[in-house]
């Protein structure tokens, strides 16, 4: 009895790493260029118009399309979110946000 117990906790111990959470990083290469947008008219004259962009998702880009949006502060103008390529070569995104012009 006691091999066969040795034999379960080995098959045990060897199925673990299956069991484990694990991050795969696909590299995608560069974004597409960016799309064609029609912008439509402005909602009020407080808005901005935050151009689209190509999403990262889990093995492919999505593009995410352009909207009007309200800055939070007067003078806060928009940095649009970009693509940088490491030392390595891979891609990375930089989230777009508000920035104070100060």
């Amino acid at each position: 009895m006691k091999p066969l117990i040795k034999l379960a906790s080995g098959l045990l111990l060897l199925a673990a790493p299956v069991l484990a959470d694990v991050s795969v990083h696909v590299d995608l290469g560069a974004p597409p260029p960016p799309r064609h947008e029609v912008i439509v008219a402005s909602p009020g004259p407080d808005y901005v118009w935050v151009n689209g962009y190509w999403g990262g998702e889990p093995g492919h880009y999505s593009w995410v399309g352009g909207h009007w949006d309200r800055p939070p502060h007067r003078g806060s103008v928009w940095v649009s979110p970009r693509w940088e390529r490491d030392h390595s070569g891979h891609y990375h995104m930089v989230k777009g946000q508000w920035h104070d012009r100060r």
